[in-house]
């Protein structure tokens, strides 16, 4: 009872009284799990360390529930090499043992193991199969990772295995294809869904939001209403009010904000003011922006005033952009997520004493900023991370060789286009 509820010291004291400090064996399976659980929702690994020793110097394996119980413990602490070993040590597992690393592994980025494992499974291993929640944890690998090619193999697989008529797996495919740039699929699920729940209407119009369709994105809002259930909730309009941001559809976005509160007797929640300063700032309203934050029934926090001070470097607003920095500044005072936007803004408006500043502060307090890189799957070929001005990858040179022809075939492309616009003529 102490552990299910957290209150793992109890727990702990208890346990070592009636079993550590007598050099008793605790038989029970659901008392270890238990108390394993209880470490791993209280952030007590060094208890479950502790455990996991007793349990190896008391000969208490293999048992199925311990080994997961120890393995879902470290896949909570992010421990994956512990969690892995756990799973290979088993003797015997049952498809909680598959899911639970298959999942470890995917929200760990080594999803390539995931997929081995996913493979494995799928043939048989343990004469076992893949349930739902293996595909759903593989789903949102392919998604997190980027790898379109083995979503959309994955897809297959789900559709001969009669996981389609599952909503939470149409859910994650409707995400997984709208984040990797198929919105015709996500459009195709979303169509052939015979039943839909609330996410999978939020999935749809966050998916046209992603893709700055606005416009689709109020039209799947007003089917959701007409439809009458189920209800639109706070998620949705975060959603909605996102989208109309990214398409410049300012009065509807606004609109939508109101309606939430007035029609739906939803409260706004920090989310949704920071959504209405986006889609203000956005759009270069900066006087509506401010005069909205002053009217905020709640302390603006950093998620407010961060959309501001983006927004702020879009349009060159310096004088705005120091005043949310300085509020940053106050909340934030660790972040270098603001200090280099700030120097953004400075250097954009030809202030370069000032961007040079910022950034001699950052190094001063030592602070730097995480290095961006990008990833390209093209085809299910091996992709490769790189970085601006990266030369690490073998045909490096090829590479910006075609880089430099496509960027000079650009610029052409647009001299032609201003040579034959009216502006041009006149």
């Amino acid at each position: 009872m102490y552990a299910k509820n957290g209150f793992v010291e109890e727990a702990m004291r208890l346990f070592e009284g009636l079993y550590l400090r007598r050099g008793n064996v605790c038989s029970s399976e659901d008392v270890l799990a238990a108390i394993l659980y209880g470490c791993a929702i209280s952030g007590s690994l060094k208890n479950g360390e502790g455990i996991h020793g007793h349990l190896i110097k008391m000969a208490a394996f293999p048992s199925i529930s311990i080994e997961n119980s120890l393995m879902g413990m470290y896949a909570r602490f992010e421990q994956v090499d512990a969690s892995d070993m756990v799973f290979n040590g088993m003797k015997v597992k049952d498809i909680v043992s598959w899911n639970t690393i298959i999942s470890c592994l995917a929200k760990s980025d080594r999803v390539n193991e995931a997929l081995e494992l996913f493979s494995a499974l799928h043939a048989g291993t343990d004469g076992l199969a893949p349930d739902f929640v293996t595909v759903l944890s593989i789903v949102q690998a392919c998604t997190n990772a980027g790898l379109l090619l083995q979503g959309q193999m994955l897809h297959g697989y789900i559709m001969k295995s009669g996981f389609l008529y599952d909503v939470s797996i149409c859910n994650a495919l409707i995400s997984m294809y709208a984040k990797l740039g198929r919105l015709d699929f996500a459009e195709m699920i979303f169509g052939k869904m015979d039943t839909k729940d609330l996410v999978s209407w939020n999935s749809m119009i966050n998916a046209y939001g992603i893709h700055g369709d606005g416009h689709s994105a109020l039209r799947i809002s007003h089917q959701l209403k007409d439809a009458g259930t189920p209800a639109p909730n706070a998620i949705t309009f975060v959603s909605v009010i996102s989208a109309c941001s990214h398409s410049g559809l300012i009065s509807e976005g606004y609109e939508c904000f109101e309606s939430m509160r007035m029609d739906h007797g939803i409260e706004p929640s920090m989310d949704h003011y920071a959504c209405v300063v986006d889609l203000l700032g956005r759009s270069g309203r900066f006087a509506e922006a401010e005069e909205f934050i002053r009217g905020m029934p709640v302390q603006p926090n950093s998620s407010i005033w961060g959309p501001l001070l983006a927004a702020c470097q879009l349009h060159g607003n310096v004088d705005l952009a120091e005043k949310a920095a300085k509020e940053l500044s106050a909340l934030e005072p660790e972040s270098d997520i603001w200090r280099v936007s700030l120097s953004n803004t400075y250097a954009l408006a030809g202030r370069w004493k000032d961007a040079a500043k910022v950034r001699t502060e950052m190094r001063r307090v030592g602070l730097r900023k995480e290095t961006g890189w990008s990833f390209v799957d093209v085809g299910g070929v091996d992709g490769f991370r790189f970085m601006s001005a990266d030369s690490r990858h073998p045909d490096a040179e090829e590479i910006y060789a075609i880089w430099h022809s496509m960027n000079n075939h650009m610029a052409d492309l647009a001299a032609d286009v201003q040579q034959l616009s009216p502006a041009a003529v006149v």
